[in-house]
């Protein structure tokens, strides 16, 4: 087997693109099986540890299993836990990152703009420092990770969030961390169900959301079963219909002979609108829901030293794609701007054939990308056990009944696509971007680390958490009120 093959092999079984607020990554099916019961002597040759580590690392040893059921690796060479054999340059790896944090979660970024103000933009930039300086600390994580008695029988690529909670605080703080992704992950597939049903109401201008969202969440459904090697065309075509999307938005946003010009219309109010600003920080930061992947990215770069380098160019490409397409939206569209920024390109005269164009990539780019957030959870709550079929009847009433319930959500939540992604934003993705990183690098740090705290570390940590706790109760009691509307 090849040093290439080996590191495939190491991967957890069936790792499958997913793209949540911000772009695609992956989400690793480590985090399954969360509730799953194992045999009482699966982790015999790993009696050191106490029985819900045993149950971790056993799970790697069913990765493996599964992998070599499906013929992806093979028994013939054995397998080092400390086998690293990264494969990504920089630029391959900047290239991910963009990739996990660019995506369609900007068309609700003009929004967040319309209700803080102009200083919104102010918030990207805190919420791109936040969070670009916790992807720094995740990298810094792994490497302490790695002094772990645990990190012995976990190879570099299995090497997750669960993993970087086991280390830290042990068993009860893995599962805790892996729900808390599951239901960012499922929030997210609402998030996009309503989008598409905005989404396909241009396209189909006779249509409505309580038609579209169950006819589009069936044919999701459907897509879950399309084998992997398939669909990962299927994910190409998905990524370039977002280019040509976002190019027919800015297209058409040039045809509008006249802008909004918020200022005109809303005089200071246009600048600032304090009590909004946790509503737009809740949806700024789902845009950067990619973190729980980074362990991964940051495992396979041939140069891990320069994974600081890599996420400084990579944050500060999401800033000016971020950052552009909010403020341009705004400028544009003002007082007027919608949730979803295609809904208002039907008033824009003679931009027809641009909005039907930007509808139908951004329907697209979002279909494709929901059987994937789709069999994300049910992977996580019932794994494919190895040498048994992958689909069995119960799995696949799972499948339908995950759709089903999804489905009916958001349809009653069609009307408030940004207070489900304020939401997500501020419960759960500030959780898994912001506190869960900076948390366990303290902890590591505190373990594993010779050299004292200095006071330029103590203030970040400090900004940090006074950021990610106040704005996760003000933007969740906000979204929760909003709900309740």
């Amino acid at each position: 087997m090849s040093h290439a093959s080996r590191q495939q092999a190491l991967k957890p079984v069936a790792a499958v693109p997913v793209l949540t607020g911000s772009g695609s990554f992956y989400l690793e099916q480590s985090l399954s099986p969360i509730f799953g019961a194992l045999p009482d002597d699966a982790c015999a040759h790993w009696g050191r540890l106490p029985v819900l580590e045993q149950a971790f690392l056993e799970s790697r040893q069913n990765i493996l299993a599964n992998e070599i059921w499906q013929g992806t690796c093979s028994l013939d060479e054995p397998l080092s836990p400390g086998d690293e054999g990264g494969v990504l340059t920089e630029p391959q790896t900047i290239f991910n990152l963009v990739n996990i944090m660019v995506g369609v979660g900007a068309l609700s970024v003009p929004y967040a703009l319309k209700m803080s103000g102009y200083s919104a933009l102010l918030l990207v930039v805190l919420v791109i420092f936040i969070t670009g300086t916790t992807a720094k600390w995740i990298g810094e994580c792994v490497d302490m990770a790695s002094k772990s008695e645990l990190a012995e029988a976990v190879p570099p690529s299995a090497r997750d969030f669960g993993f970087l909670a086991l280390a830290s605080v042990g068993p009860r703080f893995s599962v805790f961390i892996n729900l808390v992704t599951v239901l960012e992950v499922w929030l997210a597939l609402v998030t996009f169900m309503v989008m598409n049903g905005v989404n396909a109401g241009l396209v189909w201008p006779d249509s409505s959301p309580a038609s579209t969202i169950p006819v589009l969440g069936a044919v999701a459904c459907g897509l879950v079963f399309v084998p992997q090697h398939i669909f990962a065309y299927l994910s190409l075509i998905s990524t370039f219909s977002m280019v040509v999307a976002a190019a027919a938005m800015v297209g058409a946003t040039y045809m509008l002979r006249q802008w909004a010009d918020p200022y005109e219309h809303l005089g200071e109010a246009a600048l600032l609108q304090v009590w909004n600003i946790p509503r737009s920080v809740g949806i700024i930061v789902f845009c950067f829901a990619g973190h729980p992947c980074f362990p991964g990215v940051r495992s396979s770069m041939k140069a891990p030293s320069k994974w600081k380098d890599c996420i400084y160019v990579s944050f500060l490409l999401a800033f000016v794609y971020y950052g552009s397409f909010g403020l341009l939206g705004y400028i544009v569209f003002g007082p007027y701007t919608a949730q979803i920024m295609t809904d208002n390109l039907g008033s824009i005269p003679g931009a027809a054939h641009f909005r039907l164009l930007a509808s139908f990539c951004f329907l697209l780019k979002v279909q494709l990308t929901v059987p994937l957030l789709l069999n994300a959870i049910v992977i996580a709550i019932w794994a494919p056990r190895a040498l048994s079929p992958q689909w069995p009847p119960l799995r696949i009433a799972l499948v339908i009944f995950i759709g089903t319930v999804t489905v009916l959500v958001s349809l009653c939540l069609a009307d408030k696509l940004a207070v489900v992604a304020s939401l997500a934003g501020s419960l759960l993705v500030m959780i898994t971007s912001v506190l869960f990183p900076a948390l366990v690098h303290l902890i590591l740090w505190r373990r594993y680390r010779t050299e004292r705290i200095d006071l330029c570390m103590k203030v970040q940590y400090a900004v940090v958490f006074l950021f990610g706790v106040v704005m996760a109760v003000l933007g969740t009691m906000s979204a929760i009120t909003d709900l309740m509307k």
